[in-house]
């Protein structure tokens, strides 16, 4: 599962690395969580940089809330959901920009959520990289107004992840070779399967961090600093 993640990367390192424009204002995020915004690339508009919420609301939506765990899609039902497979057959497509993820491992004895011990995981030869998405867009029915949100694709995990996410899941992490082809409308959906297989160990970071990213918000400050990402100890 991938449910919080980073993009701190300079808007002139995204720019550079994607070739794209920027739609809306850019700010580093050191704590991104489910319902927050973030940034993507679509296979509809492969040259500008979008934002959108995290978290996919369908467009048949009642509500336009988020009212499942859609914040993740799984390979396996990319092709059989009500949710995922119209989105994944129709061209949905995104990449979901990233400098890194956060997993958290259960220690034992524990009694709440709290005292897991928080994770980030990096790429060695890539600081700023994509996961593979899906996004989609809600309209109120009042206002007319779009509201875009989107998933992250995760697969079954490597080692590296699996030792600590007791899930065995991981965002399905592009190389950049395969970032065109997530993109691309000329390529059928089950071959697009093919990419979504766990990223190689040796080729990823990871060190332990502090508590004090468990919190997405304290006393209603959102809880966002470069000092989240900072290692306590390696595993």
């Amino acid at each position: 599962m991938c449910a919080r993640f980073v993009l701190a990367a300079a808007e002139k390192v995204i720019l550079a690395a994607y070739a794209a424009e920027m739609e809306a204002e850019y700010k580093q995020n050191w704590n991104i969580a489910v319902t927050n915004e973030s940034f993507v690339i679509t296979a509809d508009k492969p040259h500008a940089i979008q934002s959108m919420h995290f978290g996919i609301i369908p467009w048949t939506s009642q509500t336009g809330k988020l009212e499942k765990q859609t914040f993740n899609s799984k390979t396996r039902n990319l092709l059989t959901s009500k949710i995922w497979r119209p989105l994944f057959e129709q061209h949905k497509r995104c990449l979901v920009l990233s400098t890194g993820f956060y997993e958290w491992k259960k220690i034992p004895n524990e009694t709440s959520r709290e005292d897991r011990e928080p994770y980030l995981f990096t790429l060695k030869d890539r600081p700023l990289y994509a996961y593979a998405g899906l996004w989609s867009q809600w309209r109120d029915p009042e206002t007319k107004e779009p509201y875009r949100t989107f998933s992250i694709v995760t697969t079954e995990s490597n080692d590296l992840v699996g030792e600590v996410h007791d899930k065995h899941r991981m965002p399905v992490i592009l190389s950049k070779e395969n970032e065109d082809l997530w993109l691309s409308k000329d390529i059928s959906p089950s071959a697009l399967l093919n990419i979504c297989v766990p990223f190689p160990d040796e080729l990823m970071n990871r060190v332990r961090v502090s508590k004090r990213i468990n919190a997405v918000n304290k006393k209603k400050v959102p809880n966002n600093d470069e000092g989240l990402i900072l290692p306590e100890n390696s595993l």
